[in-house]
């Protein structure tokens, strides 16, 4: 039931940058979308006192940030390169930004 309400809150935020896009201008959705709301999430988990998920739950966010970088360089990259092809780029610069926070993720967890 956790996921589910996790996903809802993650839909309306979505949502609501989704409509200052329409209303507003792509570049003012773009930089709230881009605000590493992981940080604020990790303060509420941290002063619930459950500061081994939180840290976790930090060091996932700096890995995502790191990744969504490297997303925007390799697209910008691709889309120079190729331009016809923009939205095969899109799903590839994705592809390689997921690949990029799931390596940083498992290459840095201490395996017991």
């Amino acid at each position: 039931m956790e996921i589910i309400l996790k996903s809802l809150i993650s839909a309306v935020i979505t949502g609501l940058i989704l409509v200052v896009s329409n209303y507003a201008s792509p570049k003012l959705a773009g930089a709230l979308g881009g605000i590493p709301i992981v940080f604020a999430v990790s303060y509420v988990l941290i002063t619930m006192q459950n500061k081994s998920v939180a840290k976790d739950f930090l060091a996932g966010g700096v890995y995502g940030a790191i990744a969504a970088i490297f997303f925007s360089i390799i697209l910008i990259l691709f889309n120079y390169l190729f331009p016809k092809y923009h939205w095969v780029n899109f799903i590839i610069a994705y592809a390689l930004c997921f690949l990029a926070a799931f390596g940083m993720s498992y290459f840095t967890t201490k395996n017991v």
